[in-house]
């Protein structure tokens, strides 16, 4: 009996049969949301936890207690991390699409293998400052032969100078010693400083026409990287958008990184730009992980000089300015 009133447990004329059946499917349903917002309410009480140990270290009157800021900092983030696995099963199990960002297809993989030739094609050029020591190499040679020009000149005066004085006088005496010192000063250009630099302009002449040649061939194929990049960046922007806006399920590398929206205001165009980026590092590469939206890390053997480390060092960084 209840509240004075017979149950239907409590007559005996009810039947079994006209109880409703149960949906084991919404009870878990039930069960998920119950959790969530369990964790939700966990979530909350931590966040306050550290904003008020923060705000008393900040006032100087919770000395020692930066362990326990850190050890709340990790549970509200595995906290964090529980909610976000939570919904994204009570998400599953009512039948949300799963949109599979990776699954681009051959002509978008086709664009990022074109973009990706950038960096190798760039290698090839001639930088400014190696022209520039090529300039120099052959401005070099001008110099040494206006010096011998200028010796020359003054070989000329100095015999003048011979011609018209008298032995023993101070004037002959001072022109005998430049003639000798000059005389010396020629030999060295015409045997050893005009041959070296002219062998050394020739050279640079040289590399500035291979250099010429190769700028000839690999430029017209940088413009088409970074118009394959522009493209690449365009179309893995609109999937993201697309998903967004069709509010499927996104993979659980996009949620665990960058959320399931972009950011208000001003930021929202530099997360679209990152996780556009992030997406076409995947597409590049060909990583699958699940878990980890740029792979695994470099190996101990790896040259963290190459164009895969680099780029993900550059995408770390983006994404930790997100603040996500």
């Amino acid at each position: 009996m209840s509240h004075g009133y017979a149950t239907y447990g409590d007559d005996p004329e009810f039947s079994q049969e006209y109880l409703e059946p149960a949906d084991p499917t919404r009870r878990d349903l039930d069960e998920l949301f119950a959790a969530v917002d369990g964790l939700r309410e966990t979530d909350d009480r931590l966040r306050q936890d550290v904003a008020g140990l923060t705000e008393r270290l900040e006032t100087g009157g919770a000395a020692g207690q930066q362990d326990r800021i850190d050890r709340l900092g990790r549970q509200l983030e595995r906290l964090q991390q529980q909610v976000r696995v939570l919904e994204r099963a009570v998400r599953v199990s009512d039948g949300v699409p799963q949109a599979d960002l990776d699954d681009v297809g051959p002509e978008t993989r086709a664009l990022a293998a074109q973009a990706a030739r950038w960096d190798d094609l760039h290698k090839e050029l001639v930088t400014k400052e190696q022209r520039a020591r090529y300039a120099e190499e052959i401005a070099h040679l001008d110099a040494v032969r206006s010096a011998l020009s200028r010796c020359d000149a003054d070989l000329l005066e100095v015999v003048r100078v011979l011609a018209s004085t008298d032995r023993g006088s101070r004037a002959r005496g001072d022109a005998e010693s430049s003639l000798r010192a000059l005389s010396t000063r020629r030999r060295t250009l015409l045997d050893e400083e005009i041959p070296a630099a002219s062998a050394a302009a020739e050279q640079a002449r040289l590399a500035l026409r291979e250099a010429d040649a190769v700028q000839a061939r690999v430029v017209p194929q940088l413009e088409r990287a970074e118009r394959a990049w522009h493209d690449l960046q365009v179309r893995l922007r609109t999937r993201i958008t697309d998903a967004l806006g069709a509010n499927v399920l996104l993979p659980t590398w996009f949620g665990n990184t960058l959320g399931v929206a972009p950011p208000s205001g001003t930021s929202g165009d530099a997360w679209i730009r990152t996780a556009a980026s992030v997406l076409a590092y995947r597409v590049t590469f060909g990583i699958t992980d699940q878990a980890l939206p740029l792979g695994p890390p470099a190996s101990e053997a790896a040259d963290t000089t190459e164009r895969r480390w680099t780029w993900r060092a550059r995408l770390e960084s983006d994404l930790d300015a997100l603040s996500l």
